[in-house]
């Protein structure tokens, strides 16, 4: 049926259709129903992330985290021992390569 409907308004780009509210409301909720299941599908077809992964401490949350001071995070990424990521002008931390330390550490997570 919807096919139908983009040949009519291809064909008759002009035409005026009255529609009742009732219709109108079904056909919105139908498209609606049927983005949201595209939506879920194509989520669930999609790897997950890792939290690990994804996310990203500032300069102060790694610090505490790992209980070290500013200086020594600066000193280890010149090391090359802890490599921060640039988010624009901003310096954070990968998580993961926190915990690696820790484990390495002996610390906890």
């Amino acid at each position: 049926m919807k096919h139908d409907l983009i040949k009519l308004a291809e064909q008759f780009p002009g035409l005026t259709v009255s529609v009742s509210l009732e219709d109108l409301l079904t056909a919105g909720r139908t498209l609606a129903d049927e983005l949201l299941d595209n939506l879920v599908q194509t989520h669930d077809e999609l790897p997950a992330p890792s939290k690990d992964e994804e996310e990203l401490l500032t300069k102060e949350e790694a610090r505490k985290k790992l209980g070290v001071s500013v200086t020594t995070l600066w000193r280890w990424a010149q090391d090359g021992y802890l490599t921060p990521v640039k988010v624009g002008i901003q310096v954070r931390y990968r998580i993961s390569d926190i915990n690696a330390i820790l484990v390495k550490k002996g610390g906890a997570l």
